[in-house]
């Protein structure tokens, strides 16, 4: 089987490449387990001193699998909890649970869960190409991996607000205008501008970034585990609902969804 998650290192910098280019890097249950995996391997490796997300292909990540998502109205609530904790939050926690940079070259779509796991990351620089989306309402749900948390810190309560609300899809020049990306370059330059980044962070103090990762952290807030927990059970509530599979009955027939309210 193809590996879904590519691993490199070069000079200090361990690069992971969500790798289902012909889905987008749509992400299945296999495919965040695999990313958290290696998240956490990165975390505990001296050798790796900063780290890069990106995806194969023409998209950084289209967020949840469809054949996935389809299932989710099916699930016990039981089974929901420990695959969006146990796997899907995995990712959040590792990335901002690492005392080490990480950053997001967002290639092009981060949708969904992929638009969560850019959020998450410490930098974000986005080629021209790059577009991002809270797209969850559009299914009749809620982000669930941190995003709900981090997006009011990072771009305003106001513009979190209308991005989670409405479901918009902005396209790079906007998100660098209202501040959820450090930089956006030509799509040529995205591989090396992420890793000149990166590789800049690494050659840096690795004690004293640590400590300034931590700090910055914990000036946001001591509930980042929290509002994962209580999103999880709002996300979870979700799942059961009508809405929610109307939401995916749509995306899959490529048709507006018709939410009922129930």
């Amino acid at each position: 089987m193809t590996d879904l998650v590519l691993v490199e290192q070069s000079e200090g910098v361990r690069t992971l490449t969500l790798n289902r280019p012909d889905a987008l890097n749509a992400l299945t249950v296999p495919a965040m387990a695999a990313l958290a995996d290696h998240l956490e391997e990165a975390a505990a490796d001296p050798a790796a001193r900063a780290v890069v997300i990106t995806g194969a292909g023409n998209a950084f990540s289209a967020g949840g699998d469809l054949a996935f998502l389809q299932e989710l109205p099916t699930m016990p609530p039981a089974r929901i909890r420990e695959v969006v904790y146990g796997t899907f939050q995995r990712v959040p926690r590792a990335i901002r649970s690492m005392d080490k940079p990480v950053v997001a070259a967002v290639n092009g779509a981060a949708v969904g869960a992929g638009c969560e796991i850019a959020v998450a990351c410490d930098f974000r620089i986005a080629s021209e190409r790059g577009r991002f989306g809270e797209v969850w309402i559009n299914l009749g749900c809620v982000p669930a991996l941190g995003g709900m948390f981090l997006l009011p810190r990072i771009v305003g309560l106001a513009k979190a607000t209308e991005l989670v609300m409405t479901g918009e899809i902005i396209d790079a020049a906007e998100a660098l205008r209202i501040g959820l990306v450090n930089r956006v370059v030509a799509p040529q330059d995205l591989p090396r501008a992420a890793f000149d980044l990166a590789r800049r962070l690494a050659r840096g103090p690795a004690l004293a970034l640590a400590a300034a990762k931590v700090a910055l952290n914990r000036g946001l807030d001591s509930t980042f585990l929290a509002e994962l927990q209580a999103t999880l059970e709002q996300q979870a509530a979700c799942f059961a609902t009508r809405d929610f599979a109307e939401g995916v009955e749509a995306l899959a027939g490529k048709r507006p969804p018709r939410f009922t309210g129930s």
